[in-house]
């Protein structure tokens, strides 16, 4: 019998572990130890996307400081502590109060770095899993605590 039991939690366990979302590996930011993105980072908010909308994306444990991952496989990645982009002309949205440019693009997968903030802020979005605008709206919230160095014209 109590054989029995230890299979039964041995299955148990397993199957938990089985159902937890691998960790994501990043590369941390030059700047990633910036005290900005420690409060970048513990304001960020555990889900991304809408109840009734797209999938709602779960937060994810990453492997190195300042950054961040939504979804599994991962649909949002973010880094704190990028090079603060020089005056560009490139494309640049205002949303929740923080600029991004846009400064890549392959198929689905758009990147974003915040503008006019310090320390800056890199946002990797596959759009085939959430929308752009849903991201980062729901991340700019966050970055809006750095500080404000300029901005889109």
């Amino acid at each position: 019998m109590p054989r029995i039991r230890i299979l039964a939690a041995t299955a148990l366990v397993l199957l938990a572990v089985a159902g937890c979302a691998r960790t994501v590996s990043l590369p941390p930011a030059d700047q990633a130890s910036d005290p900005g993105c420690a409060e970048v980072i513990v304001t960020l908010p555990e889900t991304i996307g809408r109840e009734g909308g797209l999938e709602v994306l779960e937060r994810r444990t990453t492997t190195a400081q300042g950054t961040a991952a939504w979804g599994d496989p991962s649909a949002v990645t973010l880094r704190c502590g990028m090079p603060v982009p020089a005056p560009s002309t490139l494309q640049c949205v205002s949303v929740g109060g923080v600029d991004w440019l846009q400064v890549g693009q392959e198929e689905s997968v758009f990147t974003f770095v915040s503008y006019g903030r310090e320390p800056a802020t890199e946002v990797v979005i596959d759009t085939a899993m959430v929308t752009g605008a849903t991201a980062l709206d729901a991340i700019s919230s966050s970055v809006d605590r750095t500080e404000l160095v300029g901005a889109c014209t």
